[in-house]
């Protein structure tokens, strides 16, 4: 049975609540903690708070500085972002399209939100890590929600690791 395809939000585009910039110090954790090799792609620009801590060979989307990431072909091994929560499902498709290691650091929530973004990820390999970080608040972000990086490998087929990384 094929898959259909996952549906963003009724307008297929992000929002100005899409905007939420990750704090400095969160950025650096988790750069520090997956410790990414290899081509790396920021897709979420913004202000650079992830890109800059990325080692080279490394690129770059920013939909405000002219460069949509939907538009992206080159193939990357690594995606590090926060990305825009409306269209989620939409972005996390594109991601492991490019992709062979994808972090999202994201409210936990949408780890699991429907059985066609669970298939979507069985089929490109799946979940290899949830990095609990506590709420969102303790990370800027304008909401409590326990929130997190979920690491997504392609062709993994292994347990889940679950870490808990907040006081």
């Amino acid at each position: 049975m094929a898959n259909k395809p996952v549906k963003p939000n009724r307008g297929y585009k992000g929002t100005t609540a899409d905007v939420v910039m990750t704090q400095h110090e969160s950025a650096k954790w988790i750069v520090d903690y997956f410790s990414p090799t290899g081509s790396i792609l920021e897709p979420c620009k913004g202000s650079g708070i992830f890109y800059d801590l990325f080692k080279e060979p490394k690129d770059w989307c920013e939909i405000d500085q002219g460069r949509d990431f939907f538009e992206y072909t080159d193939r990357v091994d690594w995606i590090i972002t926060n990305p825009p929560y409306s269209i989620f499902d939409l972005f996390l498709e594109k991601c492991l399209e490019v992709a062979d290691d994808v972090v999202l650091f994201v409210p936990l929530t949408k780890v699991f939100k429907s059985v066609k973004i669970d298939r979507m990820i069985s089929n490109y390999g799946g979940i290899k890590e949830i990095v609990h970080m506590g709420s969102g608040g303790r990370h800027g972000f304008p909401f409590g929600f326990p929130t997190g990086c979920i690491h997504y490998q392609r062709g993994y087929k292994g347990p889940i690791k679950y870490t808990q990384q907040y006081d």
